[in-house]
C-alpha cells in the first residue's frame, strides 16, 4: 500500500513542489528515502515495475515467521552504501526500541546507512526479524509512530500520507478447521490485522490535535496488501487523493524559494483562510 506515496510525490513535481524534509515510517521510509537521494516518481516507479511480492517475501508457516532475504537484497541495491546525511532533502526515518517501546528518530546525526534504518523501521513486530544497530535493538516505528508529524519542524505545513486508514478493506474470519497449515496462516492474518487497527487508532488520535496538518489518505480498500499485481492502480489512488483534496486550493509561491513547504501557501481556502493570510503576511 505503500506504493500510493508515488502517486504523491508525482502530484508534487507537477506542481514545482518540494518539501524541506522528509519523514518516513515503515513502507514510506523507503519510498521516502529514495525521493529524498533525487529519485523521481518515475524512476522509483521504473524500479518496482517487474518486483512480485512472491520473490520478496516467504512465509515460513511451520517456522512462524517471513523470510524476506530478497527484500533486503533489493533494498540493499536501491539505497546501496548512502548514509542519511547524502540525501539531497533532509531525511528522518522512524523505528521504535524494543527494550522499552521508545521512538527512535534516524537522521543525519546519527550516522548510519539508510539501509540499516529502513530494515529497523520495518521490522513488524511478530512478522519480520528485529533489527539491530549499535548495540540496540529495534522494530517498526508503526509501533511508536505511523504518522510521524510530531516529528517535523514545528512551524512547518505538514503533508502527511496515511496509507493504513479506515479506509481499509473488512475482515471476515473463517474458521480454519481444515488444516493445520490454514490455522496457521489464519493467525498471521489475524496479528497483521490486529496491528493495523492498533495504527489506525493511534493515528487517529494524534490528527485530531494536530495544527497545519495536509491530511492525505488513499482509498485503497480494493487493494491487497500482498499483491503487487497493481502497482500502477495503487500509486494512481495516491495521485487521485491528492489532487481531490487540492482541487479548491490555491498553490502559490514565491519564485526565490522553490522548495521548502514552509514558503508555500497550500492550504484549503475555506477551512484556512486565517491561516492563509498568516503565512502570507509571515513570508
Amino acid at each position: 500500500m505503500g506504493l500510493a506515496h508515488i502517486g504523491i510525490i508525482k502530484f508534487l513535481e507537477k506542481h514545482t513542489l518540494q518539501p524541506s524534509e522528509i519523514i518516513g515510517t515503515s513502507m514510506g521510509s523507503i519510498i521516502g528515502a529514495l525521493y529524498a537521494l533525487g529519485e523521481t516518481s518515475k524512476s522509483i516507479q521504473e524500479k518496482i515495475n517487474n518486483i512480485k511480492i512472491n520473490n520478496l517475501f516467504e512465509i515460513k508457516y511451520l517456522q512462524g515467521r517471513v523470510d524476506y532475504e530478497n527484500a533486503k537484497k533489493l533494498l540493499k541495491k536501491l539505497l546501496k552504501n548512502a548514509k542519511i546525511q547524502d540525501t539531497k532533502i533532509p531525511l528522518k526515518i522512524i523505528a521504535t526500541k524494543l527494550k522499552n517501546g521508545e521512538e527512535k528518530i534516524f537522521s543525519a546525526n546519527d550516522n548510519i546507512k539508510i539501509y540499516d534504518a529502513v530494515l529497523a523501521s520495518i521490522a513488524m513486530p511478530g512478522i519480520l526479524n528485529v533489527k539491530k544497530i549499535k548495540n540496540e535493538t529495534y522494530i517498526d516505528g508503526c509501533v511508536t509512530s505511523n504518522l510521524p508529524i510530531e516529528t517535523a519542524k514545528k512551524n512547518n505545513i505538514k503533508l502527511a500520507i496515511n496509507v493504513i486508514n479506515q479506509k481499509e478493506k473488512n475482515y471476515y474470519y473463517k474458521n480454519p478447521k481444515t488444516s493445520l497449515l490454514k490455522n496457521i496462516k489464519t493467525k498471521f492474518e489475524i496479528l497483521n490485522r490486529s496491528i493495523k487497527y492498533y495504527i489506525i487508532r493511534q493515528t487517529k488520535n494524534k490528527t485530531i490535535k494536530a495544527k497545519k496538518l495536509i491530511l492525505i489518505e488513499p482509498n485503497l480498500k480494493r487493494f491487497n496488501s500482498f499483491n503487487l499485481s497493481n502497482k500502477k492502480k495503487i500509486i494512481q489512488a495516491g495521485y487521485i487523493e491528492i489532487k481531490k483534496y487540492f482541487k479548491n486550493t490555491k498553490i502559490t509561491h514565491r519564485k526565490k524559494y522553490t522548495t521548502p513547504f514552509k514558503k508555500i501557501i497550500a492550504i484549503p481556502i475555506i477551512k484556512a483562510k486565517r491561516m492563509i493570510e498568516k503565512l502570507q503576511k509571515q513570508y
